[in-house]
């Protein structure tokens, strides 16, 4: 990983070098052969994947009193925690989730094609989740593909446990649902990688944001190219909306904008207001309030933050798995 975040940044040699930059904290020049750009650059990328690992044990526990008494009782914890908590999917120790698989399908994407190219990410990500990688566990149904096999269920809903064909958790990765969409819309239908996305509007477009701010932070090609990104697999304003705020908050940080998150935030926040900003997005509002919201959860205790978190959305119907 190390050798290729290195790939990485040395090809923004030619792109990113003595540029003029200008964010939210004025014009600066910006080089990408910096030392501190190319360690926090460098940062970005492998924190957002060791992250990842550190916390797959505990994937979807989102009790905090259900987190804390499983940490208790574990040998290792809450980061790596051994014995896992997750319910939902096994992985090795050290295994990452489908979110920093999909982030390694672009950085090697980005390295192998010198910058951004949709047709080989998407082909990376079509063999990274495929029928021959990982995530082509027993549960799945090959008539189905790549859909889960149904539990047979009775006249209430409920699964016939005699006749259960899977459980959680399942022995292997788990694919996310934009991911199956995906693959269902370029492997199974042919769609070409500028019509595969999903429907979906969750946070994995999150994920692709550290390697694309890692070689074009400080270019105006970056957000434009998160949206491209995040179409792939998941072509709705929203996903993207989100995605390129927090390109916009990490570009930030990486480049020296911003010297606190809380910073780069509130740079980000005025950025999002601009009538003149960079490919923008009917939904950069919520993004904007969103950011407001977080800011007032900056003194809240963090085990705290999640229920805080539910209460200020006014999910009050959502359960605490």
């Amino acid at each position: 990983l190390g050798s290729m975040c290195s790939r990485l940044l040395s090809l923004g040699v030619p792109v990113i070098r003595d540029r003029r930059v200008s964010l939210a904290g004025g014009i600066r020049r910006v080089s990408s052969m910096d030392a501190p750009f190319v360690g926090r650059a460098r940062g970005a990328v492998l924190g957002n994947l060791v992250g990842d690992a550190a916390a797959v044990p505990n994937h979807w526990v989102y009790d905090p009193a259900k987190m804390a008494a499983h940490v208790k009782a574990s040998a290792r914890g809450p980061a790596f925690c051994d014995p896992p908590g997750n319910g939902f999917y096994v992985t090795e120790v050290g295994g990452v989730s489908c979110y920093a698989d999909q982030t390694l399908c672009l950085l090697e994407s980005l390295v192998a094609s010198h910058g951004f190219d949709e047709n080989d990410y998407a082909s990376r990500l079509s063999t990274g989740f495929g029928r021959e990688s990982a995530y082509e566990i027993d549960a799945v149904d090959s008539s189905n593909w790549p859909q889960l096999k149904k539990n047979p269920t009775d006249a209430e809903g409920k699964i016939i446990e005699k006749e259960r064909v899977w459980r959680l958790p399942v022995d292997g990765p788990w694919r996310h649902g934009s991911v199956k969409t995906f693959l269902a819309n370029y492997v199974t239908h042919g769609l070409d990688a500028a019509k595969s996305g999903s429907n979906d509007e969750q946070v994995d477009g999150c994920c692709k944001v550290p390697p694309l701010v890692a070689l074009y932070a400080g270019d105006a090609s970056l957000l434009p190219t998160v949206e491209r990104a995040v179409r792939v697999t998941q072509n709705t304003d929203k996903a993207v909306a989100y995605a390129c705020g927090f390109a916009r908050i990490l570009e930030s940080l990486v480049t020296g904008a911003a010297g606190t998150v809380a910073e780069a935030c509130e740079q980000a926040r005025t950025a999002l207001s601009d009538p003149a900003r960079i490919c923008p997005n009917p939904l950069d509002v919520d993004v904007r309030h969103a950011l407001e919201l977080t800011a007032t959860l900056a003194d809240v205790p963090r085990e705290n933050v999640g229920a805080k978190l539910k209460e200020s959305l006014e999910m009050k119907g959502t359960s605490l798995s």
